[in-house]
């Protein structure tokens, strides 16, 4: 087995992967924003919110890399960051909501 991966996802995150990018390009960031996620960062973390007795994980779109070293800054009067956040449900795999953190 390759061990040069760039990432490596196990199999049962991809469903949630391939609609978070899906809601992330037909959203209206995107559309009216214009942001390119195309070259954004992705941050998925297997964290379960549960919210209402709804479950899900929630994948975000940075448009710059928020390291260790930098997250302190981001915000007013430091690093401005363009995203998007997708929550899709745990159980069914629907997206659930689209939203910027703005």
């Amino acid at each position: 087995m390759c061990e040069n991966y760039i990432f490596k996802l196990d199999k049962r995150y991809t469903p949630f992967l391939f609609k978070a990018i899906e809601a992330a390009k037909n959203s209206e960031f995107v559309s009216k924003c214009k942001y390119d996620i195309n070259n954004f960062y992705i941050s998925f973390s297997n964290h379960i919110t549960i919210k209402k007795e709804i479950r899900y994980y929630t994948i975000r779109f940075y448009s710059k890399e928020i390291t260790q070293d930098n997250w302190m800054d981001v915000g007013v009067g430091g690093i401005e960051i363009d995203d998007i956040n997708v929550d899709i449900n745990v159980d069914t795999g629907e997206v659930i909501y689209v939203y910027g953190s703005r």
